[in-house]
């Protein structure tokens, strides 16, 4: 700790040696003493990157808030599978706090939260390129509509098994969001092909689509994609019975990887 204590903490300390350690390493290390206890939390508030992807039910609610509390500077924020601890109060404060640098956002199956934290992320932010509301049952449609109208710099929307979402939603995700790269729609049951042909038209530079399970999709949309988005590089169908090699093949020739195998 005396070597530490004499480095210049922001420019060399965190930056250059804090920044490799994992979480966990950083929670042992605030058990060593009240100095390194200082000094992680210290390191906590200026952190910009939080990825818990990896740790699922492993997280606790307590690790959380001693990372997010006072941070105002976090740019990104994975907590997917956050299913038995994080709540809307816990979250809330830490989108108020980094609205104006939040840039990526994941809440994949959190499904303690409720609309009221989409609704502060439509309110308040306004620089997100990536969201992912995957398995969200109460993404709002409303709420959604205002999400991406003042995200216009989106550039990966996933919304699978979001229910409640419509070709409305999605249309207007396409007029607002025109530089998606990535969009993941799959089983949702109310998108037909009005939204697909709207969303090639408009999104042009989309790489990744996603529309398995969502059974109302045909050939006819995936036509329009095919005719429009000319950088498509993956593209999921499995589970949508009435798109056939029709429309497919023209896409496997051009190199697109998909999730359905080539008719024998």
């Amino acid at each position: 700790m005396d070597i530490v204590r004499y480095l210049p903490h922001h420019d060399v300390v965190f930056p250059k040696i804090f920044c490799h350690f994992k979480i966990e390493s950083l929670f042992q290390l605030r058990l060593v003493s009240k100095c390194w206890q200082s000094l992680v939390t210290e390191y906590f508030k200026q952190r910009r990157n939080l990825d818990l992807s990896e740790f699922g039910q492993r997280v606790t609610l307590d690790a959380f808030l001693q990372i997010t509390s006072d941070n105002k500077v976090l740019k990104q924020l994975l907590v997917p599978e956050a299913t038995s601890w994080l709540m809307d109060k816990h979250l809330l404060p830490v989108i108020h706090n980094c609205s104006h640098v939040l840039t990526d956002i994941d809440l994949s199956n959190c499904s303690q939260l409720s609309s009221l934290s989409l609704h502060s992320l439509a309110a308040n932010c306004r620089n997100l390129t990536k969201v992912s509301l995957k398995g969200c049952a109460w993404v709002d449609k409303d709420d959604f509509k205002q999400l991406v109208i003042n995200n216009r710099g989106l550039r990966k929307i996933d919304v699978s098994w979001c229910w409640s979402l419509d070709d409305g939603c999605l249309i207007n995700a396409a007029f607002s969001c025109a530089f998606l790269e990535e969009l993941v729609l799959s089983y949702i049951r109310f998108v037909t092909d009005s939204a697909l042909v709207i969303i090639a038209m408009e999104c042009k530079g989309l790489k990744h689509l996603s529309v398995r399970g969502c059974c109302q999709i045909t050939n006819c949309g995936i036509r329009a994609i095919g005719e429009y988005c000319k950088d498509l590089k993956i593209l999921h169908v499995s589970d949508c019975r009435d798109v056939t090699d029709a429309s497919l093949a023209r896409l496997r020739v051009r190199g697109v990887a998909m999730d359905v195998p080539v008719p024998s």
